[in-house]
C-alpha cells in the first residue's frame, strides 16, 4: 500500500510539474524478445530454487555435531574439569604438612659448669571434626553442579539449533517468494514495454514499472542475504569448520498442537535442566556450608618430642622422649567469615531454587499457550496460501496483460499477496520459536 501511495504521488507531482512535458521514449523491443515474452504471458512461474552455494545438511546431523564440537558445549565441558581441584582438596589424608622445631641451647648450671641442650618436636595436625568426609561430599557435589550445568548448555544450544534451522527454512523460503516476485516484475516490465510501443499506455507506465522491477530486485537480494546470515548463525552454532556453511534440507513442516498442562509438569518436574541444575547448584551450597561449619572445630596436633641435656658437674647427660599433644582453644577466629559467606551463598541458591519451582507453571502454561497459538495461526492461513503464490502472480500479470489491471492496482496487488506470505511465514517462525522454548 505504502507503495501504491508513492507511486500516486509522483503520478500527481508529474502530472502538475510538466503538463506538457513530452513524452519518453520507449526503448524499442526486438521482435525475438517481444514473442517470448508473449509466451511468456501465459507460461507457468517456475519455483526457483534458493541456494547460497553451501553444504546441504540434515537437522540431527547438525544437531549432533554441535553437541561435539559447538563452542558453548566446549566452554561448558571445560569448567566440569574445575571440579578436579575440589578432589584434590579431598584426597589428602591429613590435609596440613608437620612441623619440625629444633631446639640448641647452652645451659649452665648453679652448682658450676656448663652444658648444651638440644630439643626435637615433630607435629602433625590431624582434623576431628569429619572435614576430609565433607570436603569428599563437597566435590562430588561440584562435579554433579557443572556436569548439570554442561546438560543445560547442551539443551540451550539444541534448541538454538533446532530453531535457527527451521527458521533457515522460512528464510528460505522467503527469499524464494521474492525472487519468484522480482521474476515477474521484469516480465511485468516487458509486457509495460510493449503495451507502450502499441500506444496502449503511456510511457509513464514503463518508467513505473521499471520502479517496481528495481525495487523487486532489491528486495530479493535482501532476502537472499537474510537466508546466508541465518545459515551462517547455524554454522557459529554447531562449530562448522570450513568457508561454505551448511544449509538445510526439508520443507516447512506441519505445526502440531502442544501436549496438555499436567503432561508437560510431569516432565519439566523430572527432566527439566534448569531445576536440575539449581538443585545441584543448592545441595553443592549446603555442603559447603557444613564444611565451612566444621573448619570452626580446633584441629589438634599431635607428635613426639625429643630432648637432651649434656653432662655438667652436677651429672650426667639426659636423654627425654615425650609424646605431645597440642589443642588449640577455639575462643575467637571461629571460621566466621568463611561460614557466614557460605550460609549466604546456600540461602541465594535455594531462593533461586524454589523462586524457579515456583514460576514453572505459569511459564509452562505461558510457553503451551504460545505454541497452540501459532499453530493456529499457521492453520488459519491454510495449506493453500504459501503454493497459491505462484497463481496469484500469474493472474496478475496476465490481467496487467490483458489491460484489465493498471500499473498501480497491479503494484497493490503484488504487495499484498507478498504481505501475506510474508505473515504466513511469520506465523511458522513463531511457531518454531514458541516449540523450542516449549522444549523441556
Amino acid at each position: 500500500m505504502k507503495t501504491a501511495l508513492a507511486v500516486l504521488g509522483t503520478v500527481s507531482c508529474l502530472c502538475v510539474a510538466h503538463p506538457v512535458a513530452a513524452q519518453p521514449s520507449v526503448p524499442d523491443v526486438p521482435p525475438d524478445r517481444a514473442r517470448e515474452a508473449a509466451a511468456a504471458i501465459h507460461a507457468p512461474l517456475a519455483r526457483p530454487t534458493v541456494s547460497i552455494g553451501g553444504v546441504p545438511t540434515a537437522l540431527d546431523a547438525l544437531l549432533r555435531r554441535a553437541d561435539e564440537h559447538g563452542p558453548a558445549v566446549r566452554v561448558a565441558s571445560a569448567e566440569v574439569e574445575l571440579a578436579r581441584a575440589e578432589q584434590g582438596a579431598a584426597t589428602p589424608l591429613l590435609p596440613d604438612n608437620a612441623t619440625l622445631q629444633l631446639g640448641l641451647g647452652q645451659r649452665r648450671a648453679t652448682s658450676g659448669g656448663t652444658a648444651v641442650d638440644a630439643e626435637v618436636q615433630l607435629l602433625q595436625p590431624i582434623e576431628i571434626g569429619g572435614q576430609r568426609r565433607l570436603r569428599r561430599e563437597v566435590a562430588a557435589a561440584a562435579r554433579l553442579s557443572r556436569e548439570r550445568s554442561l546438560e543445560r548448555v547442551r539443551w540451550e544450544l539444541h534448541q538454538r539449533v533446532h530453531a535457527t534451522y527451521r527458521l533457515a527454512i522460512a528464510t528460505r523460503e522467503r527469499a524464494a517468494l521474492t525472487q519468484q516476485l522480482a521474476q515477474v516484475a521484469e516480465q511485468l516490465l516487458d509486457i509495460a514495454r510493449r503495451r507502450a510501443r502499441a500506444n496502449d499506455v503511456a510511457p509513464l507506465v514503463v518508467r513505473i514499472a521499471e520502479a517496481e522491477a528495481a525495487q523487486a530486485r532489491q528486495r530479493a537480494v535482501a532476502a537472499l542475504q537474510d537466508y546466508r546470515s541465518v545459515c551462517l548463525q547455524l554454522a557459529e552454532l554447531s562449530g562448522w569448520e570450513g568457508v561454505q556453511p551448511p544449509e538445510p534440507v526439508g520443507d516447512l513442516p506441519s505445526p502440531q498442537h502442544a501436549p496438555s498442562l499436567q503432561q508437560l509438569m510431569d516432565v519439566a518436574l523430572e527432566h527439566n535442566v534448569d531445576l536440575r541444575q539449581l538443585r545441584a547448584e543448592n545441595d553443592e551450597a549446603l555442603s559447603r556450608a557444613r564444611l565451612a561449619a566444621r573448619d570452626a572445630y580446633p584441629d589438634p596436633a599431635i607428635g613426639v618430642q625429643y630432648g637432651y641435656e649434656g653432662a655438667t658437674q652436677a651429672g650426667g647427660a639426659q636423654h627425654i622422649v615425650m609424646g605431645v599433644l597440642q589443642l588449640p582453644i577455639p575462643s575467637f577466629a571461629l571460621n566466621q567469615e568463611g561460614r557466614a559467606r557460605a550460609d549466604a551463598q546456600q540461602g541465594v541458591a535455594e531462593a533461586q531454587r524454589d523462586a524457579r519451582a515456583a514460576v514453572l507453571v505459569a511459564r509452562i502454561e505461558r510457553l503451551r499457550t504460545s505454541v497452540d497459538a501459532a499453530a493456529e495461526r499457521v492453520e488459519a492461513f491454510g495449506s493453500d496460501v504459501l503454493p497459491r503464490f505462484s497463481e496469484n502472480l500469474s493472474m496478475v500479470r496476465e490481467a496487467f496483460a490483458l489491460g484489465e489491471y493498471d500499473i498501480l492496482r497491479v503494484s497493490v496487488a503484488l504487495e499484498r499477496f507478498l504481505a501475506v506470505q510474508q505473515q504466513a511465514l511469520d506465523a511458522y517462525v513463531d511457531y518454531f520459536n514458541a516449540v523450542a522454548e516449549l522444549e523441556l
